[in-house]
């Protein structure tokens, strides 16, 4: 059975409770490959756009200290 067979099938079986959420799910999902599909289109970033702006601290990586992982604990 073709996919829009098979959509068309599972709306018709579908509660009347749920078809305004199965809408927002399908106008959701058009909408983000639009968007997707616009990005795509777009000419890739720069390597090293932001080169020399900052620098990245040694310790990056390091564990943070214990009152920083507390402020994210609570």
């Amino acid at each position: 059975m073709a996919a829009r067979e098979q959509l068309l099938n599972e709306i018709a079986q579908t509660p009347d409770v749920l078809l305004e959420e199965v809408l927002d799910f399908l106008l959701f999902a058009k909408a983000r490959r639009t968007q997707q599909v616009s990005e795509q289109k777009k000419s890739p970033r720069p390597f090293a756009l932001c080169a020399g702006e900052f620098t990245v601290p040694p310790d990056f990586n390091a564990p943070l200290p214990d009152e920083i992982l507390r402020d994210f604990e609570s």
